[in-house]
């Protein structure tokens, strides 16, 4: 399988924009007691959905196969529900990658600007609910694609989403979020060809 568009690869934005609400959404003395792993994965994505903005910063690191070196970025993720996800890469090239409702806008350093409908097929489909799914809480979009199991607890978490349809194993083979409470400080996603993509973020 050859490696994803650029454009679908804006799904590490999925971790990224999920980092840290405000204060006073965090429930760091807040301890779940020990629940099967899909329970677990259902109480953390309710919480994650609760925050009503995010802004932050990211650093990316991605491991392609047609590459020797891997590819080493950062830039600022948004996220302002209902479904507007905006990821803006600094360096080493700007790029924009801005999606609400039903498409996704894309600019490539000083190219022109290009509108995608996320409509045209089955996997910007998924690509779009994997993104937006985790940021608004919704379980049930999840699991329409994958199977949803976390470890550990409340106050610090691992989120895995495993392909549970042929569609969607064709194009990402797992992801693996972390975080504490209603923040996501990392994700890892592997791609159906191999590649690899690590997303770390912090606070602007």
């Amino acid at each position: 399988m050859k490696c994803l568009p650029a454009f679908l690869c804006a799904l590490p934005l999925l971790c990224a924009v999920a980092q840290a609400a405000p204060a006073a959404m965090q429930d760091g003395n807040t301890v779940t007691p020990a629940a099967d792993g899909e329970s677990l994965a259902v109480d953390i994505l309710h919480r994650i959905g609760l925050v009503s903005r995010r802004d932050n910063h990211f650093t990316e690191t991605r491991q392609l196969h047609a590459l020797k070196a891997p590819l080493h970025s950062e830039g600022q993720l948004r996220f302002i529900p209902p479904d507007h996800v905006e990821k803006l890469t600094l360096s080493p090239v700007r790029d924009s990658f801005i999606m609400q409702g039903d498409t996704a806008r894309l600019q490539h350093g000083q190219n022109a600007a290009r509108t995608i409908s996320l409509n045209v097929s089955p996997a910007l489909q998924i690509m779009a609910a994997t993104i937006r799914g985790p940021l608004q809480g919704d379980v049930a979009l999840l699991q329409h694609y994958y199977s949803l199991s976390a470890e550990g607890d409340i106050g610090h978490w691992s989120l895995t989403l495993t392909p549970r349809t042929q569609e969607t194993a064709r194009i990402i083979r797992t992801v693996r979020l972390e975080g504490r409470n209603n923040t996501l400080d990392s994700t890892h996603l592997v791609q159906a060809n191999g590649d690899v993509t690590d997303t770390f973020i912090t606070s602007p």
